[in-house]
This record gives structure tokens, C-alpha cells and sequence, in this order.
């Protein structure tokens, strides 16, 4: 993603009147820092020993598109850690050719500062349809945020270990933690069959298709996610 954990404020500060709430920034995002050379199972275990650095044992793992693909990681390296998974807008498996190669064109031009040359097309894998017809407010905030991103190396780093990452749809299966996976209608990077083969794949996994939203679901559908995730939260409890 182009933004850190302050993106899902208004979802996590509903959610934080029921739970205990930790939001962190994905390596080279906000506040977080990065190392030139990453990989996606790298970034996996910083965040466990974050975990077990802030002594959190079994933990809610809510997480979007890499923030999900990590999650799995956990739950499969370290299930010990993981009491249950919301896993939003995200794939177990690599990106197909028709994604990987105008993602990682945009992500190339993002950390070569063409920001504004990108912004357009860049918010057409983020928004659905309606949210451009109906909230144009949000399209153009997001779409000031991007471009107004001064640091871009770290968040790039990121990306390339999300890109080159390995293929864990075969390892899923595993997987023994309560898990909701959310996915928007309208998300053409994530869209449904993706979280529908998670869904089959996780043992007793639910899976949730909010209609008119795009791979930032949580932003778009803040109310219809929060609804879910406390209902199934509660339920797993």
C-alpha cells in the first residue's frame, strides 16, 4: 500500500471500544523503517519478534493486502502467536502477469518521484466506480496523500519483497486459527475468487464480498467491515 496504519483510523477506533488495538506501520510506511533487501518472510518475523518483544501472545491478526499475506505467514510459521485472522483484500498465492506488471510500472514510477503521472490510474486499483460517482472527497484525499509522499525507497523495498514473494496457497490448508476474509466486489487485484479460494482453503474460514468497494475495502465500507469484524470477533470469543 501507498499509506501506514493511520489510513484504517476510523475502522480501528470502532473496533478499540471493544478490544485492545496495536496499529503498525508495514515496514518503510509511516513510522516504521525498512532495510534495502527484504523478503515477505523477512517482514514476517520483524513483526514477531514485535510481538514478542511487547510480550502479546495470541493476537487478532487484522490485516489488508500485504498486512494479510503476512498474517498467513504467521499463522503458518508461528501459530502459537495467532488467536484469529481477518484477512482483507489479500492472496495466498503470487501475482498473476496481467497484476504484477502494471503494479510493479506504477510502483517504479512512484519511487522515481512521477507521482502526479500516476496518482489517476493509481486510485482506479484502490476505488470502485461508486466511490468515485458518489464520495469524490475520499478519491481526492488519497490522491493528495500520494502525491505528496516525500520518502519513497522504503516503501518500494517493500513492495519488491510483496512481489517476489512465494507461492503459499498449497500451505494454507494448515492454517488452524478462526479466519474472516473480506474482500471487495469491485477489487480487480484481490477480487473475489481470490478470497474465495482462501476462504475453501483455511479450515471453517468465512468469507465476506462487500459490494461496490474496491482493495481498500476498510476505507471505503469502514461501517460494513467494523460490523463484521465485531460480530465475528465475538463470535470467536
Amino acid at each position: 500500500m501507498f499509506w501506514g496504519a493511520d489510513a484504517f483510523d476510523e475502522m480501528l477506533a470502532e473496533l478499540a471500544k471493544d478490544f485492545h488495538v496495536v496499529a503498525v506501520d508495514i515496514h518503510g510506511h509511516g513510522a516504521s523503517g525498512y532495510r534495502d533487501t527484504m523478503t515477505l518472510e523477512g517482514i514476517t518475523e520483524d513483526f514477531y519478534l514485535l510481538l514478542e518483544k511487547l510480550s502479546l501472545r495470541k493476537v487478532i491478526w487484522l490485516g489488508c493486502s500485504i498486512g494479510g499475506r503476512i498474517g498467513m505467514h504467521l499463522a503458518l510459521a508461528h501459530p502459537e502467536a495467532i488467536d484469529s485472522l481477518i484477512l482483507m483484500s489479500t492472496t495466498a498465492r503470487p501475482d498473476p502477469p496481467e497484476i504484477k506488471e502494471p503494479m510493479s510500472r506504477l510502483w517504479e514510477l512512484f519511487r522515481a518521484g512521477h507521482r502526479e503521472d500516476i496518482a489517476d490510474s493509481s486510485m482506479k486499483f484502490f476505488f470502485a466506480p461508486k466511490t468515485y460517482r458518489h464520495r469524490p472527497e475520499l478519491i481526492e484525499k488519497y490522491k493528495k496523500e500520494l502525491i505528496g509522499r516525500k520518502e519513497a525507497d522504503g516503501m518500494f523495498a517493500t513492495a519488491l519483497a510483496d512481489f517476489n514473494r512465494s507461492d503459499i496457497g498449497g500451505a494454507i490448508s494448515r492454517i488452524n486459527a478462526p479466519t474472516l476474509v473480506i474482500v471487495g466486489r469491485d477489487d480487480p487485484t484481490t477480487p473475489p475468487a481470490v478470497a474465495e479460494f482462501i476462504a475453501g482453503q483455511i479450515p471453517n474460514a468465512r468469507l465476506e464480498i462487500i459490494e461496490d468497494a474496491n482493495h481498500l475495502v476498510a476505507i471505503e465500507k469502514p461501517r460494513e467491515v467494523t460490523k463484521l469484524a465485531r460480530e465475528f470477533l465475538l463470535g470467536a470469543a
